[in-house]
């Protein structure tokens, strides 16, 4: 089983959500921004390689939000979400086409990969209690 590590970067009621580019494995679908843990990484080391790579942004990679497993075709892969603050950087887009910060309560209204499903509804469970009180 793959592990992957996704971020959540919010910035008061929304959240950073990336879509792969064509071209890309999943491509079109809208995620949590991240990748593939490789061998010797932590999770926080790998999510902030992840996002330097990906999108340009150095960031302080947090805690655990919440877990997922699916799988796909090509294996499982359990998601691990953890939460992260931008320090410095642009965004610049390598592997996605488009990123967008997107109210937590409109996130299943984007075309999401399923891993990312339950990850998704856990933030909007936590941020709806929030800010919805």
């Amino acid at each position: 089983m793959k592990i992957v590590a996704a971020a959540l970067i919010f910035d008061g009621p929304n959240v950073l959500i990336a879509r792969r580019a064509p071209g890309q494995n999943l491509a079109g679908f809208w995620e949590f921004p991240g990748g593939k843990l490789e061998r010797g990484e932590t999770l926080q080391s790998c999510l902030s390689r992840e996002l330097d790579e990906e999108l340009g942004l150095q960031c302080e990679v947090l805690d655990i939000f919440a877990m997922s497993e699916h799988y796909y075709e090509g294996g499982s892969i359990q998601l691990i979400a953890l939460e992260a603050k931008i320090l410095t950087g642009e965004i610049r887009l390598t592997v996605h086409d488009e990123v967008a910060w997107v109210h937590f309560d409109e996130l299943l209204s984007f075309e999401l990969p399923p891993a990312d499903i339950p990850i998704a509804k856990a933030v909007i469970d936590s941020l709806s209690n929030k800010f919805l009180g």
